[in-house]
């Protein structure tokens, strides 16, 4: 049992080691995600707007051939009003006929006001793009950011990740599954006594128990306040040795 919290001492110092590097990252990924968003949703609304301006543009273009289309139309079934054989035809044409002058008539208002809007839709595009411009230079810092902490940090990790590879195989199964477990509450699942209490939770330790634990190796203890799997302060543990002696 000794040597399995000396190898606990060792994993909670790893696992300290990344849990640091994880919060040196901080908000960063988070802030990527929704910068990233952002721009995709302002990119979105740009595309409206250009869409909206090139269907205006269409509509200029092709409203000569749509009215003269339409009134060529309407004179041609003007012409077989004459020809029908019952009301019910007849009726059935000049509900046609209607609804083509309304057509045109709503095509000559939008022609009548596609000048103002096309104005607004331009003012529009451009408050978009610079919204959007904005974004994305933002976007583009947060990325550099997070690109060189993670350059960084992944080495780092690797390593350490490598070491706890290792560290986890030479641990009891059950020992393995308790920290685990303890850590999904505590980040800091296995820690010293410092000055007769638990560094994690600083509650005091009875110096009967800190005597029996270092005097029975054979079993592992918890802290009775915080759960946390506890070891006397002379097992030593050095970062740098760790990694030394399992790289």
């Amino acid at each position: 049992m000794e040597q399995q919290i000396q190898l606990l001492a060792k994993l909670a110092a790893i696992d300290a080691q990344l849990d640091e590097l994880h919060d040196e990252l901080g908000d960063l990924p988070i802030e990527v995600k929704k910068l990233e968003s952002l721009v995709k949703d302002r990119l979105a609304d740009a595309a409206v707007t250009k869409q909206s301006l090139e269907d205006l543009d269409h509509l200029r273009g092709t409203a000569h051939v749509t009215a003269q289309e339409s009134i060529d139309k309407e004179q041609r079934l003007a012409k077989q009003q004459f020809q029908v054989k019952n009301n019910r035809e007849f009726d059935a044409i000049t509900k046609e006929i209607e609804h083509l002058k309304q057509e045109r008539a709503s095509l000559d208002e939008r022609l009548r006001t596609a000048g103002v809007r096309e104005e607004n839709l331009r003012q529009t595009l451009a408050q978009q793009e610079t919204v959007l411009e904005d974004a994305q230079e933002k976007l583009a810092t947060k990325q550099q950011e997070l690109a060189d902490l993670s350059g960084d940090h992944n080495d780092e990790m690797r390593k350490f990740l490598d070491v706890r590879l290792k560290l986890i195989a030479a641990l009891d199964d059950t020992i393995e599954i308790e920290y685990e477990r303890i850590r999904k509450f505590h980040s800091n699942a296995a820690v010293a006594i410092r000055r007769n209490s638990c560094s994690g939770c600083y509650s005091a330790i009875p110096s009967q128990r800190i005597m029996e634990m270092k005097y029975q190796r054979d079993k592992m203890y918890t802290c009775e306040n915080c759960g946390r799997i506890l070891f006397t302060d002379d097992v030593d543990v050095e970062i740098d040795a760790v990694m030394e002696e399992h790289s």
